[in-house]
């Protein structure tokens, strides 16, 4: 039996829920800053059965001025640790397009989903600069793999905008039929967003994209995993807890999981 085997405990009833994940993104521009008078704030959160994270994106109409990062619900006693170096997002144009704000700080010193949230935040300040609505909201619907498949959905304000089939590493069939075929994980799947789709939907084919391998974290029962260093053999050194200089030092925050497959209405509850 592998070490990762051995470690990483089996979530009993995986294969009859759904994973969830909500982003809801909402423009200030009442805040002036700056002389051009564009300055603004946005609002973010970001929730699922693992996280819940909040950002307060504070700009001048060309630049990220503040980015100011809320931990709501984290899995790990380390992810508080995530809000200060999501500072270094600030100074960060608003021109500059989705996979350029991803890189604009390494991101594996930054929480995943909390530096996610911030690139959308400053994304959707440059979409309200160009006339574009004040606010947004994605949610992603990840049944669990049956024979290890699974038909995804990705709806934006309330209406379905992508529905993949997938299987581990690609999409199998797709509405709208661009994606059918692609593989979901490594440089080809942003190569082909950046190339071969417009800005909108590259945003919500990525969005999807994210919740599709996060979901599939309901296959472990993290309420059983003590430490994070028990699951990095999964996850890899990709963010600030699994650091290897601070991975030794992340316990598990218990009762912060949730199970949203019944009631994606509360998904944002501070409870």
């Amino acid at each position: 039996m592998s070490e990762t085997t051995a470690t990483v405990p089996v979530r009993a009833g995986y294969g009859t829920g759904c994973y969830r994940r909500r982003i809801v993104l909402e423009a200030d521009a009442s805040a002036r800053l700056g002389a051009n008078g564009r300055g603004g704030r946005v609002r973010g959160e970001l929730a699922d059965d693992f996280h819940h994270f909040g950002v307060d994106l504070t700009h001048d109409g060309d630049v990220a001025v503040v980015v100011a990062g809320e931990d709501v619900r984290v899995p790990w006693t380390t992810c508080p640790g995530a809000v200060a170096p999501l500072r270094r997002m600030e100074g960060a144009p608003l021109s500059m397009a989705l996979p350029a704000l991803l890189r604009y700080t390494d991101s594996r010193a930054q929480c995943t989903h909390l530096h996610d949230l911030a690139c959308l935040a400053i994304a959707h300040a440059a979409r309200l600069g160009a006339g574009g609505r004040p606010g947004r909201r994605y949610d992603a619907s990840i049944p669990d793999r049956v024979d290890g498949v699974a038909t995804v959905e990705l709806a934006r304000d309330g209406e379905t905008l992508l529905r993949w089939q997938v299987d581990a590493s690609s999409v199998i069939e797709s509405t709208p039929g661009t994606f059918a075929g692609l593989r979901l994980a490594g440089a080809s799947f942003y190569r082909f967003c950046s190339e071969q789709l417009d800005a909108e939907l590259a945003e919500a084919a990525w969005v999807l994209q994210r919740a599709v391998f996060i979901g599939l974290g309901r296959r472990h029962d993290f309420e059983r995993i003590h430490a994070a260093s028990s699951f990095a053999p999964i996850v890899g050194a990709a963010c600030h807890t699994f650091d290897p200089e601070r991975v030794a030092d992340a316990k598990r925050v218990y009762g912060s999981l949730r199970d949203f497959s019944e009631s994606p209405q509360r998904i944002l509850d501070r409870d």
